[in-house]
């Protein structure tokens, strides 16, 4: 304990915000005062703060529900109901297959290219970032974009519809559609393939 003392202090300091880490030098670690070191930022309010949440959600992920909000966030569905109230005038409400979405008026609407196909890593944000996954997935492939603990894997998109799994194995991608009636853009997937493989040997 007495040869180690001063790095549980350090420890401490670092744990409570006192302390972070410091300039780099090649042979040490160094320390400097979190004050110092951290750039002040202004404090807001509460609804202020929400609305900065709402905004960052909606143009990076919109169109989205109140729901799809809720579970991003991780708030009462009160909080959220207030962060985008607070921004309702940059929002834009579009109905579809009977429910609500909201798309910030920032977000790009155009672009689209037909047959796309994009390859995604597990637990990307294009489905973990919303509870209402029905739209990029068919109720009868759900289970095989995800399961019902949280568990994630590789999926296949086609024109931003989930179509199949991937998964690669000594760099060589392996592809299975759940449906031959996809019709995937054989092309495209290759081109996606490579793409990835090309990545991996950077």
């Amino acid at each position: 304990m007495e040869d180690h003392r001063l790095s549980y202090h350090i420890r401490l300091a670092e744990y409570s915000g006192l302390l972070c880490s410091g300039d780099l030098f090649p042979l040490k670690h160094s320390y400097a005062l979190s004050a110092d070191k951290l750039p002040q930022t202004p404090r807001i309010t509460k609804e202020e703060a929400l609305a900065k949440l709402a905004r960052t959600y909606f143009r990076s992920h919109g169109p989205a529900t109140l729901e799809d909000f809720v579970w991003w966030s991780g708030l009462n569905i009160g909080d959220c109901r207030k962060g985008i109230n607070a921004i309702q005038n940059e929002l834009i409400e579009e109905r579809w297959d009977g429910l609500s979405f909201l798309r910030h008026q920032d977000c790009r609407t155009r672009g689209f290219r037909s047959g796309t196909v994009t390859l995604l890593p597990s637990y990307d944000e294009y489905l973990i970032g919303y509870k209402s996954r029905h739209v990029a997935v068919k109720h009868d492939h759900m289970h095989r974009a995800h399961s019902g603990n949280g568990i994630f894997w590789p999926v296949i998109l086609q024109n931003g519809e989930v179509v199949g799994n991937w998964s690669a194995a000594a760099g060589k991608v392996q592809t299975e559609v759940f449906s031959p009636d996809a019709g995937i853009n054989q092309e495209a997937m290759e081109e996606e393939s490579e793409r990835y493989q090309a990545f991996l040997k950077k």
